[in-house]
């Protein structure tokens, strides 16, 4: 059996943040910290050093390049998963491990997080 990830799910979404909580709980992992801003995934990152980051681009304060930029300094290898309505950066999947369009099918997502942090 594989062992239990743990992530921090980063959205200004309430019921997004909710119910990606859920379905990675049904699955078997831990989600230890959730944020609303690009400020609160820096800090929670840091806090809690987690597996995976799953991050919303589109935030009041804070957006989600923010939090990259910020994240990426503490650890160059962070696993990072962008759920996002829009794409303008299209750099963005070079700076992060996976890029995921609104509404996102939550298999492949779990698919993704499972294939990147197992290796």
């Amino acid at each position: 059996m594989k062992q239990k990830l743990s992530g921090i799910i980063i959205d200004d979404d309430d019921d997004a943040v909710e119910s990606l909580s859920t379905f990675f709980d049904v699955k078997g992992h831990e989600v230890v910290g959730k944020g609303f801003t690009g400020c609160e995934a820096a800090a929670l990152f840091e806090e809690k050093n987690p597996d995976f980051v799953i991050l919303d681009m589109k935030m009041p304060k804070y957006d989600g390049n923010y939090a990259i930029k910020e994240i990426k300094k503490k650890n160059p290898n962070a696993k990072i998963f962008v759920i996002t309505a829009y794409l303008e950066n299209r750099n963005l999947k070079k700076e992060v491990t996976g890029v995921f369009l609104k509404p996102c099918n939550l298999t492949k997502l779990l698919e993704s997080i499972e294939t990147s942090c197992y290796q």
